[in-house]
């Protein structure tokens, strides 16, 4: 009986979600429709919010509120506010198109027909539907960082390797993909890529505290992209754009990488800029995207380590 009442109630919970957006533990309203105490509702919500990655707590001012974020919301309030629409879209078309279904029919449409003078979307944002089991794998991650756990993760890139007692940090989408930051069983961070990841099972480890990893969370915040090492000096490299580009490396352009800073405009047009690194692989990739018109200045083990890749990619 006890089991079917808390079944129920959590299903109800869905649907007042889906009609009041937000749910506090200590609505009095709904408090009284569920005959329960403030610490049963809060452990409905908990469990709700376990299961169902809509639903996310937020605090206003020392009261707790429980809130589905719909993505129509929140897509049509960046159509809507922002400038830049860039980096939204490549998350949406990087992101699990499940959650974004109901733009296409919905935002997206009432969007393009309200302002069809301005928008004209050629192609849809939604990519294939991933695999169940990928949707379990990020699940069980969500909670082992949320919880402080240990994993074991097989990973499979060039061949299969099972790395035991991993503690997950952080969940991180850039370069549009999606990245798992941890630290191995040795204590030294990595950043694994959830494609490549096959499977997550429990560790025999349990949890750990979240002051041991502190420093780490505090790197990812500054983190450039997947190849930036922790623990290693960062290095400045003086690049130049030449005047068939320049233009995109302007002052006031936004930047391609966190660290990028101008420093000046040559006389030929040319921009100045420099970049941060922990090592090549960091930058390289970047500058080669823009070849023949990114030239490097400094430091020298730089420009050669870019030399050696433009001959390999010649001779082959």
């Amino acid at each position: 009986m006890a089991l079917n009442k808390k079944i129920n109630a959590i299903f109800h919970l869905m649907e007042l979600f889906i009609k009041r957006k937000e749910i506090s533990s200590y609505d009095k309203d709904v408090l009284e429709e569920f005959k329960c105490s403030t610490k049963t509702l809060e452990r409905y919500l908990n469990e709700i919010e376990t299961s169902y990655p809509h639903i996310i707590t937020i605090k206003k001012s020392r009261t707790k509120f429980w809130k589905l974020v719909r993505v129509s919301d929140i897509f049509e309030e960046f159509i809507n506010n922002s400038y830049d629409l860039t980096n939204l879209f490549d998350l949406a078309k990087n992101f699990d198109p499940e959650i974004f279904k109901e733009l296409e029919k919905g935002t997206l449409s009432k969007v393009a027909n309200n302002n069809e003078s301005v928008f004209l979307f050629k192609n849809s944002i939604m990519e294939e539907l991933e695999s169940d089991k990928s949707k379990a794998i990020f699940k069980s991650l969500k909670e082992a960082i949320k919880n402080y756990e240990y994993r074991n993760i097989v990973y499979r890139y060039n061949d299969e390797v099972t790395h035991t007692n991993e503690k997950c940090l952080k969940l991180i989408f850039m370069d549009n993909n999606w990245y798992l930051a941890v630290l191995d069983q040795d204590n030294c961070f990595q950043f694994r890529r959830l494609s490549f990841i096959v499977d997550v099972s429990y560790s025999s480890k349990n949890s750990y505290q979240k002051k041991e990893v502190t420093p780490y969370l505090t790197f990812l915040k500054t983190a450039q992209n997947a190849m930036t090492l922790y623990g290693s000096d960062e290095k400045i490299a003086t690049i130049k754009a030449t005047p068939n580009i320049a233009k995109y490396f302007e002052k006031d352009m936004k930047r391609f990488l966190p660290s990028q800073t101008f420093k000046h405009k040559e006389a030929d047009g040319s921009i100045v800029f420099t970049l941060s690194y922990t090592q090549d692989l960091e930058i390289l990739p970047f500058i080669q995207k823009w070849l023949p018109d990114l030239i490097i200045i400094e430091p020298l083990e730089l420009k050669e380590a870019y030399r050696k890749k433009l001959k390999e990619a010649l001779k082959n």
